[in-house]
């Protein structure tokens, strides 16, 4: 591993010397899509990590939203658990609202509001050793507790994809219509272990967001669009979950 950091330390500041870059995509992740394409690597769907066992994570320098981990689909009595969720306690898209979608975070130190009917919020069990959804009604009586997700299988997607992790910033410039980012700090991060993962799930640190939206256009109008189902961390909190190992800038 000390070899492939130190790899991806001197491709960091090649990247780094060469000033503003213009982004190669104006999708929402620009930053990242560009930075990969400047070391030369495909962007990653597979859950394995980006780099020679290292994941890439990217930021803009003023952005305050959350990192997202992984993704991992929970388990429930649907085949298609995300979109039963939808459908029973979602609410109307904000265009077309014939149709449900279903965009919240979910904690386990208190419950989330979603819509104008459901709470939801997360249960650690580790007994079972599962992470549970609850679900509450508008009088936050408890109406549902079959969604899960197992410990087995986070843990194994945790160790496969985010052992060694390097966290990239950069500022943005917008320039006639046109996006440029310009990477200025690298920081590369070792996991502490799945016990702490867990922990920080239980005080509310780590937070599971569902963003399951449907298609407004086009031949699958109305049909389910899910962006995925996420565990996310705030950057401020990396130090919780892993161990710091080097800075770069």
């Amino acid at each position: 591993m000390k070899k492939a950091i130190e790899e991806l330390k001197e491709l960091f500041y090649e990247i780094k010397n060469k000033g503003w870059i213009e982004s190669n995509t104006n999708n929402l992740g620009s930053i990242g899509h560009t930075f990969e394409k400047l070391l030369c690597i495909q962007t990653n769907e597979l859950e394995f990590p980006d780099f020679k066992g290292i994941e890439i994570k990217t930021k803009n320098k003023y952005s305050s939203s959350y990192t997202t981990l992984f993704c991992c689909t929970p388990t429930g009595p649907h085949f298609h658990e995300v979109n039963r969720l939808k459908d029973l306690y979602g609410y109307p898209d904000s265009k077309l609202k014939i149709y449900n979608v279903l965009n919240t975070s979910v904690y386990s130190k208190y419950k989330s509001k979603v819509g104008v009917k459901y709470y939801f919020q997360l249960k650690v069990d580790k007994k079972k050793e599962k992470i549970f959804l609850l679900i509450f009604n508008y009088k936050k009586e408890l109406i549902e507790n079959i969604v899960y997700w197992d410990f087995d299988i986070l843990e194994e997607k945790l160790y496969r994809k985010l052992k060694y992790l390097a966290f990239i910033k950069a500022d943005k410039l917008l320039k006639q219509n046109k996006k440029y980012f310009k990477y200025y700090l690298m920081k590369i991060y070792r996991l502490k272990d799945f016990k702490t993962f867990i922990k920080l799930i239980e005080n509310g640190t780590i937070r599971i967001s569902l963003k399951i939206g449907i298609f407004r256009t086009g031949n699958k109008i109305g049909q389910i669009h899910d962006h995925g189902t996420s565990f996310c961390i705030e950057e401020d909190n990396l130090g919780k979950l892993y161990d710091l190992l080097q800075v770069y800038n």
